[in-house]
This record gives C-alpha cells, structure tokens and sequence, in this order.
C-alpha cells in the first residue's frame, strides 16, 4: 500500500512557480486595455478640506478620468467591517469634507500608464486648514482632546471611544483581599506592520455589456471583499465576481476591503475599461492596517503557594482613525490570552478609541501578543516576588487537569493540550537550570507560554466555517475549489495531501483551483490559523463523500459489496487485492459518458461539497465564551545578550516548542513557527509606528521602519512539536501559522530583565532605549529597574484605586 501523507514533509506544490518566478501575483495582472489608477493621499493628519481642484490634472495628456470624494456621494455606500456586522459606516473611499489620518485617500486619477497618473496627482491642488491631532490613546478618551470621527453616532456615546469592552468572572474584590502577593505594572505595547512583500492592489474590470465587474485582488477573504463590494458600490452580489492571484502574505493586514478596490471599481465601471491600483511601499505603511497599540494596567494576584487566583486589566486600545477590526482585536485577544492559566477571577475593562493615525487592526497573533507581553511579564515579577523559580510557576498553574474536555472559568474548552510538557521541554532545550545557576554578566534566559486559537468565532460574527468542493475529473485527477486564500499557508500541499490519503489518488494529480467567488463555495477566508483545522476538515469530508460516490460506482461494476473495496494508487480495488481493481479515471468517465451503466438512482456527477462550522460558542455578556474548536501551544524561552555599550539586543538562542495536534506537513509547519518568531522579535526589538507631533508617519518606508534582517534572527532550529491531537477536529490537527508569534516578546523581555535588571514595559526594546535605561539604572545606584516607568503621578507598584479609571463603571453597561 502506498505510505500516507499526512505527517510527511511532502515538498510543496508552490515551490517550483515561486522559485521559477511564475508565480502570478497582483502587479503580474494584465488585461487588454488595462489603465493605470494611482490615488493622493493626504500629507495632513487632521484638516478640513476647503478645496480639491483636479482641472490641470484632467487637462493632461494621457489622463483618462479623476475621482473625489463628492462625486460618488450618494452612489457609493459608507461601510463598516463586514465581519464586525456594524451599525454604522465610518469608511468611505475618499476623505469629503475632513481629513483623517496621514495617508487618507483624497482623490484617484487613471491614465495610460504609471508615469502620466503620477505627473497628474502632482497636478492636483488641495487647500486644508489644519486641525489639533489625537495622537495618544489616552488623551484621546479625554473630554478635551480634538475629535477624529464627526457625524457618527457610536453605541457609547460622545467622544472618540468606538467602543467598550468588559469581563467580569468571579470576585476580583475577593481575589485581591485574599491575596497574598499582587504585581501590578502599566504595559505599552506597539503598533506594527505587516510588512508582506506583495504588495496591496487590484484591478478591476467592468463588462458594460454583461453588468459584471471583475476584481482581482490581494486579499486573505475572497466573499468579504465580493460583498462588501457589492454592498458599497449597491450592486447585486451575482454582478461581483472576486478573483484572488497568487498572494505574498498578509498576516491579517489584508483581511478586510479597502478604499482602493472600491476606487479602482467605480473607475472602471466609469470607462468601461480594466484599472490597476497597486500601493507603494509608503502607501501601504501610512494607510493599510497595522498591529493595534495597546495601554495596560494590568494585576496579578496570587497565593503564598503561587496559585493564581485574579487578574485585574483596564486596557487602552487604539484602533486607529477607523475601526476596521478594532474592536474584535481586544475582545480576542484578552479572552484567549489568559490562557493557560485557568483563573477563577477576572476583571478587565477596555475603551476602544480612535486617534488620527493609520487604520489599526489585525496582525498575526490578533491581540495575543500584546496580552502575553503584559501577563507573562507579571508572572515573571510574581515569581521574584514569591521567591520562584518562574518555570516552577508556570508549572503550577498552566491547564493540566486529568481528563479532557476541561472547561475554564474563562469559558475556554480545552479539548487537548500538553501544554506543561512544552514548557519543561522550552527550558530544558535553553539550558534553563544551566544558565540559571551560572549567570553570566549581561545574558540572561527568559520564558513565556501562551495557548492559540484555532479558528475563532468572533464575537460579532456568529459563523466560523470554511467550504470546500472536490470533482474528480475524467482523466483522474482531482480539482479542489476553495475560496479560502493561500498566502503562505501551502493549502495546495495540505489539501492534496488530505485528499490522496482519504481517495487514494496519486499527490500530483491534485490541483487547488485559484479562489474564485463564482466556482468556489462560500468560505470566511484565510486568517486566525484556521486552515488546516477548518478548512482541512471540510476538505476531508468532502473527500469523504466522493469517495462514497466513487465506491458505490464501483461495486455496482464489480458486483462487490462497498464495505469489500477500498481505495489507493489510483484504483478501487477489493480489500487485500492491491494492484487490481478499477481506475479512477474509468469511474469518472462512467459517470460522465456512460451514465446507462451506473448504478439505480446515481446521480450522475462525481462532485462532492462540504462545509464545515466549528462548534463554539459566541461571547456571553460577563466576557466568557470558548471561541476556539481547539488550542495550540507555544511555549518560549530565549537567552539574550546585552551589550552595555550600545544597548544592543542578540538572541543568542531561542527554543520554540509548540503543540500543534496531528502536523499534517512537519515542513510548512516547522516554517510557519519560524515565520511566527519573525514577527514576534520584530515586535520585541524594533519594529514600531513612529508619529512626529503632528501625526507624521516618521517610519513609512524600509529604510526608517526596523523590520528585523536575517543577519538579527538566531538559527531557528532548536524546536520541537509536543503533539496532543485535537479530540474536536476529525485528523487531530491545530493551528499553526499565529502560535509562533505570541510568546516572543515577552519571552525576550523576561530575558532581558535577568541579564540586565531592566524591566522593559514598553515596546520595542531598541538600542537606545536600552542604553538609557543602562544608564539610569547605574545613575540611581539601583539593582531592578522598571523602564520607562511612566505611571501617572507615581513610581512604584501602588494600588489600583491611583489608576485611570475606564471611562464608564455602570456594571449594567454591556447587560
């Protein structure tokens, strides 16, 4: 019998285009007849707009057409974030009468080709008068502070809060009078980038005779952008077809519909020609979306022994000038990211608020990261506080209970996990005891441990599904229909190797067709590490039913009962006569040309759909809910050198160890944990969105944005899988493509601080924040040093009751 695939390193079936270069992504996009749109974006961060003049712009050779904002209103229909079912509609493809953000789209032009659209948007004239800006989150909440959205009425009032976020489990009041050890630390963490080298664009085609408009796009969600499309432009779905090329990466950043697509289709729609909008690199920075910022007061309490028993978090979360996935991110982030601690009492209030920077939203990890970098810091203090060892801690506490499923008082339903495991095995594999008792000047060991969703139901969104539909053609091969977007994720290896494990077809004759909203089935897209479990189930059930209808062919041919037959090397063959039997190709050909020999009452087509929707829950009002099929692990442990001199940050050595269930292809995964790492210490030691005082993206190119070389990244092989198959997912498999991420930044702070005595609570730790806190902790003769220590009005970890207080208390608020 040939081997099975699923758990081999199969090379994939996306090397030989990307390393041939024939790849085809959204600049590689040509059409006959195709223009070339180009937009201006504004140069001010918060202005009125007095005039937008685009005569000597449309007086230029070459120039086919311009657009503002005040010729489409009325025609083209503000949006919200589809996924979040929004209320109201803060995005529209242009700024009309305010300016934003840096970086706001404030008219298009389309021409003959790149050269004459860009000589025209220097031609267009725009007079602002400028505005105060709302650059920090927190001043933002205040009464005072300039107002970014007008004329939008939010479900929480007045203000720039777009929304509030609460969780309420058990007593914390309770938790803190009986505690015998609380930490408590103000956390700042960073806005990043997605960085993806394809860059965002489109091109859209509009048939004048059919109605039909055609977008190809770099997106992650195919019928996000289809009916956010549809919806914006009031246009009947059937007339939106959405096709996605080959995609590099989007890590989040592409997982909603932009200005852009809306533009390029109300220009092509306008000439009855084809319109390519591709983004500059410095486009992409000041207006696609970026990693949202957060502000943490957070708490932890423990008992003498080092039992967790409350966390206590007011969190400030900046979402940016629009909302985009704002929202979700905090909702996510926090519920997910108190695990792996089972911890009986919560508390945690948000604002949710809008400030005059770039649009903020998901980012591998959606929020986890930013709560690891806050909770697995604290555990770290509250070990130095106890006098632990932080591995002991950690031990203590992580989800480990006897039998599955185990529910948190969080509302987590872990179905499986060898998350203690991990963590042994992270320290063991850094050396942990070693360094630990042999310190050695400025090097220090740091852990940190966080469980991952695998799909997510999001809270304002009450489906998690993924579709898929197989036809086994009539020269034996298998065409698999999706419109789950690959951009890094090998779905044409996973799916095959799925495929021909359960059919028994051969792995090359096996191909994913491009996402197509007019031949694939519908599907939510590809973000939250959901492919392998979501869209990998629906693939294997639908492998499952064709290959029923395959069998049931057969044994009407054969004379042989279905329970007598199996499937492999591209055969039906009785059980235990390997080598004889039927092809695939002549089944599939009976089913197509010879229908008169099938079986009674066969439907004659060897096509097969699945759809499968993960069972979780929604949110419940107190903040609970598991939201996840499944949770992977990640646990971290870095050792970092400092050099005092320059303040510069080296991982000298990182062990990744992670549960990821049954690994379908050991290669992709072991690729997407070190992807994962990638971002993670970008996020940890230098990668940040740097604004001037009037909201000038100072970090808007390669050049000023510290994207980490390979020259900075420690050899990524000390790793290792745990494995805990899933008891949920049929195969077993988890998510793979975020885990990787979220543990990082802490795992570095906590390394730090114990070869420097430094506790970083702001993001990133660079060279010169590095050296001035080297430099303050020797002028203050201090051995520990928190750094920048910049609670209000004092130093020191005091009581809660000195904090900022969320900008509403009402308990009944979100009942």
């Amino acid at each position: 019998m040939t081997q099975k695939l699923v758990g081999r390193s199969v090379p994939r079936k996306e090397d030989l285009a990307l390393l041939t270069g024939t790849a085809r992504f959204i600049d590689d996009i040509r059409l006959p007849g195709m223009l070339i749109g180009k937009i201006l974006r504004a140069d001010v961060a918060h202005a009125r707009i007095r005039e937008i003049d685009v005569s000597a712009a449309a007086a230029l050779p070459g120039v086919r057409a311009t657009l503002t904002g005040r010729d489409i209103l009325g025609r083209v229909k503000p949006w919200g974030d589809l996924m979040q079912d929004l209320l109201v509609g803060d995005h529209f493809p242009f700024a009309v009468d305010k300016v934003l953000f840096e970086g706001q789209e404030v008219a298009a032009v389309v021409a003959d080709d790149a050269y004459t659209a860009l000589d025209a948007l220097e031609a267009i004239k725009v007079s602002y008068d400028e505005l105060p800006v709302a650059l920090d989150p927190e001043a933002a909440l205040t009464s005072g502070s300039p107002l970014v959205q007008e004329g939008i009425t939010y479900e929480f009032g007045e203000g720039n809060i777009f929304d509030r976020y609460r969780v309420r489990i058990g007593d914390i009041a309770a938790a803190e009078q009986d505690a015998d050890v609380v930490v408590r630390q103000r956390f700042r963490s960073n806005r990043q980038a997605g960085v993806a080298l394809d860059p965002h664009g489109c091109v859209a085609s509009y048939d004048s005779f059919t109605g039909e408009l055609t977008v190809y796009t770099s997106t992650q969600s195919t019928f996000m952008v289809r009916d956010g499309l549809a919806d914006a432009l009031q246009i009947p779905r059937t007339r939106v077809r959405v096709i996605v090329p080959d995609v590099g990466a989007g890590f989040g950043s592409k997982a909603q519909m932009f200005a852009h697509e809306v533009i390029a289709s109300v220009l092509s729609m306008r000439l009855g020609r084809p319109v390519k909008i591709v983004l500059s690199r410095a486009e992409i920075f000041r207006a696609g979306t970026a990693r949202t910022g957060q502000i943490r007061y957070a708490e932890l309490m423990l008992k003498r022994d080092g039992t967790i028993t409350g966390y206590r978090d007011y969190v400030v979360h900046d979402c940016g000038a629009t909302s985009l996935w704002g929202n979700q991110v905090v909702h996510i982030g926090t519920n997910v990211g108190m695990l792996p601690y089972p911890i009986p009492n919560i508390h945690v209030d948000a604002d949710i608020v809008h400030t005059n920077t770039a649009p903020a939203g998901p980012l591998r990890g959606f929020g986890i990261p930013q709560m690891i970098w806050a909770k697995e810091q604290l555990v770290d203090m509250a070990a130095e506080e106890l006098g632990m060892d932080p591995l002991e801690l950690r031990l203590r506490n992580a989800v480990d209970p006897e039998a599955f499923p185990f529910r948190t008082p969080m509302g987590q339903e872990i179905d499986s996990t060898s998350v203690t495991e991990c963590i042994r095995v992270s320290a063991e594999r850094i050396g942990w005891q070693r360094h630990r008792a042999e310190p050695r000047p400025y090097e220090g060991v740091g852990l940190a441990v966080s469980m991952k969703y695998t799909s997510c139901r999001h809270p304002s969104l009450d489906t998690d599904l993924s579709a898929v539909r197989l036809r086994l053609e009539t020269d034996g091969t298998v065409t698999v229909f999706s419109s789950d977007v690959s951009h890094g994720q090998s779905h044409a290896t996973m799916l095959a190797q799925i495929v021909s494990d359960v059919l028994g077809v051969g792995f090359e004759k096996i191909r994913l067709a491009p996402p197509d909203s007019t031949t694939a089935p519908f599907g939510l897209g590809t973000y939250a590490s959901r492919g392998a479990a979501v869209l990998g189930t629906a693939c294997r059930q639908a492998t499952e039913r064709l290959r029923e209808k395959v069998l049931e062919i057969a044994s009407h041919l054969l004379e042989v009962s279905p329970d007598d037959l199996d499937t492999g090397d591209d055969r039906v063959h009785v059980k235990g006569m390997v080598g004889t039997g039927l092809y695939l190709e002549n089944l599939a050909a009976y089913a197509a040309y010879r229908t008169h020999q099938l079986p009674p009452g066969f439907e004659p087509t060897l096509e097969a759909v699945a759809t499968y929707d993960t069972p979780t829950e929604r949110e419940a009002p107190d903040g609970s809910g598991n939201f996840s099929v499944t949770y992977s692990t990640a646990a971290h442990a870095a050792r970092v050198a400092v050099d005092p001199e320059t303040g510069r940050v080296t991982v000298v050595d990182y062990a990744m160890v992670h549960d990821t269930g049954t690994v379908i292809n050991p290669l992709v995964v072991e690729g997407q944990h070190q992807g994962g790492f990638l971002m993670g210490i970008g996020m940890a030691l230098g990668e940040d969105y740097v604004y001037d005082d009037a909201g000038h993206l100072m970090s808007a190119s390669l050049k000023d944005y510290a994207a980490p070389y390979a020259t900075e990244v420690p050899e990524l092989t000390n790793m290792q899988e745990v494995p805990a198959p899933s008891v949920k997912i049929p195969g077993g498999q988890k998510g793979a493509g975020e885990s990787g991420t979220g543990p990082v930044p802490a795992a570095i702070g906590n390394a730090v601080y114990d070869a420097t005595g430094v506790r970083f609570t702001c993001l990133p730790i660079t060279p010169d924040r590095m050296a001035l806190a080297l430099r303050e902790k020797e002028r203050t003769g201090v051995a520990r040093l928190r750094y920048p220590d910049d609670m209000p009005g004092f130093t020191g970890p005091r009581s809660h009751e000195e904090w900022p207080r969320p900008t509403s208390d009402e308990e009944d608020l979100f009942l």
